[in-house]
């Protein structure tokens, strides 16, 4: 039987909680119980999946063979897009009530700054560009909401064995009480970088695995320094390598450095060489101040991702879908990405609105994305962590130019992760009129968010009026076009849709047949969206941009939803020829 530790991992900051076995009901039925959607591991990502799904009327199972949350800091970074995703989850106001947000960063060589990054911000973002939060306390939050929206969450579970057919995937798990065996029509691996599932379906990465190491040490400390990365390279106490520092919330402060080749694991974990280094930094940037170690880790910068995310009827996400470097915070937030791409998709399978080929496109928009991170993040790693001696030499040319040069100082920046613009997708409709807007978000990027008049409904960015579904955004008070997107979100209604129908107008114009209708008095959402003057937008359940056209095309917003959820049998049709 699975026997898990019981005991609550040892923090200062943070109280963790056992979250008992509970039996449930169709343990030991017979046949097995058949559930729509089963998701192994509940950390953010199988969590943020779990909520997406319930969101839009699907609750899962969620299976974690653990008794707590992840011990320590681990993923620590929220870009903006990850908190605008976590607002559509309905835990935001939870992350910043406890987080801490930051705008720029600074790397370092030689007691200089040989790069400032100021990461872009407006009055028009809700969120600031990142935000710093424990992943124990990211979970804790996640789990009281899944269970808050009655998603089956059952701990102390561990998957032993799957097989599949073309009808489900049969599972045998075994718990504190014994095991037991259930079904699912479709099975998320949400499992991590190790992931069970994986491994059963004997399946392998591609790309690159870098052979450097670095180390994480959180420590406690009262020490009054702003938040924002820190970068060092080539620091006095340890030569050659480089050093990062993060502010957490809660007094928690991250040192992360590069392990010397020569330094074996074992060395490079002994709590005495961990306590030397994280004084030697300290004193080497002039702080005074006791502290205290929190947790620890070693890991590897890796470049990895599954050809396909799509195996059957088991889908892939986060770690277990792919392994990417740290630098440029892309681990969790890709992960969390891939979350709410399949989650609607996913919605749509199980509620018959759509055809199973459609998780095809949720393979090849991800897929995508985590190819275009690796080209990415390995520059990045290998200006943090140079594999090779001629890498070495150039790392250290661009650092001793950079010292009274602007020009190699580009070459320094960590290229921050950034949401993915699913411009290529099959799902993505360009109108011919495409060319005539001169701004807002293209077919295929994230909606653009924008302050807006603090008269409508309390809520004053444009992105705090979306809710679960597509949406139909009408600008402007052309009324054939709003009656002809009225018709059309009716229709699809009709079919048992999630459809929202959107007015937004700079001037007096009253839609009392509008789901949202927002007052734009200075037209400043307009403008964001290039529509001054007139247009509409289709988002898909994700806030991605599906299409968008001017008055004039004859577009309707039921033909984009249409050709969205049968596009599946498209590509299943190109396939088979």
């Amino acid at each position: 039987m699975h026997q898990p530790s019981q005991e609550p991992h040892s923090s200062s900051y943070f109280k963790y909680e056992i979250f008992p076995f509970v039996r449930p009901p169709d343990m030991g039925a017979k046949p097995p119980a058949r559930h729509p959607v089963v998701i192994v591991g509940a950390g953010p990502i199988g969590l943020v999946l779990a909520i997406q799904l319930a969101r839009l009327g699907v609750k899962p199972v969620l299976i974690d063979s653990r008794v707590q949350v992840s011990g320590g800091s681990r993923a620590l970074g929220l870009a903006r897009r990850t908190m605008q995703i976590m607002d559509q989850s309905d835990v935001a106001p939870e992350f910043l009530e406890q987080a801490i947000v930051w705008t720029e960063g600074r790397s370092y060589y030689k007691n200089q700054i040989v790069h400032h990054l100021d990461i872009p911000d407006s009055d028009d973002e809700k969120f600031a560009p990142m935000t710093n939060l424990a992943q124990c306390i990211i979970e804790k939050i996640l789990t009281d909401k899944a269970l808050a929206l009655g998603v089956d969450i059952r701990f102390q579970t561990l998957l032993q064995n799957l097989e599949q057919d073309a009808d489900a995937v049969k599972l045998s798990l075994d718990t504190p009480d014994g095991e037991y065996q259930i079904e699912a029509e479709w099975l998320a691996a949400c499992d991590g970088g190790r992931s069970t599932v994986r491994k059963l379906q004997q399946l392998r990465f591609e790309g690159v695995s870098f052979e450097s190491r670095f180390l994480i040490a959180d420590f406690t400390s009262d020490m009054d320094e702003p938040p924002g990365r820190r970068c060092y390279f080539d620091p006095p106490w340890l030569r050659g390598q480089t050093v990062l520092m993060h502010k957490a919330p809660r007094g928690v402060w991250r040192l992360d450095y590069r392990v010397p080749d020569d330094v074996s694991d074992e060395e490079a974990m002994d709590p005495k060489r961990i306590a030397s280094h994280i004084q030697s930094q300290l004193d080497y940037i002039g702080v005074d101040q006791p502290w205290k170690i929190e947790w620890t880790t070693l890991y590897k910068p890796n470049s990895l991702t599954l050809a396909s995310y799509n195996h059957g009827r088991v889908l892939y996400c986060g770690d277990a879908a792919h392994l990417l470097p740290v630098f440029g915070v892309r681990g969790m937030n890709t992960g969390v990405q891939d979350s709410i791409n399949l989650a609607w998709k996913l919605a749509a399978i199980v509620q018959g609105h759509a055809n199973a080929a459609l998780l095809d496109t949720y393979s090849s928009e991800r897929v995508a994305d985590a190819r275009q991170i690796c080209v990415d993040a390995g520059r990045s790693t290998r200006m943090m962590a140079p594999p090779t001696r001629g890498f070495q030499i150039m790392q250290q040319a661009v650092l001793s130019l950079s010292l009274d040069n602007e020009y190699p100082r580009g070459l320094l920046h960590w290229r921050t992760s950034h949401p993915i613009d699913y411009a290529d997708s099959v799902l993505t409709l360009v109108d011919p009129q495409d060319n005539l807007f001169e701004a807002g978000p293209r077919p295929g990027a994230p909606a653009q968010d924008a302050r807006l008049d603090t008269q409508n409904a309390g809520k004053g960015f444009l992105l705090d009026h979306f809710e679960p579904g597509f949406q139909v955004l009408v600008f402007g008070a052309n009324e054939s076009q709003w009656a002809a997107a009225r018709e059309d979100v009716r229709s699809l209604r009709d079919r048992g849709l999630k459809v929202r129908l959107w007015s937004i107008c700079s001037d007096s114009v009253q839609r009392a047949d509008a789901d949202v209708a927002l007052n734009d008095p200075q037209g400043n959402a307009q403008a964001l969206w290039g529509a001054s003057d007139g247009a509409i937008y289709v988002l898909r359940p994700d806030q991605h941009v599906a299409s968008r056209w001017k008055l004039s095309s004859p577009t309707r917003a039921a033909q984009v939803i249409e050709h969205i959820l049968a596009a599946g049998l498209l590509i299943h049709e190109q396939k088979g020829k």
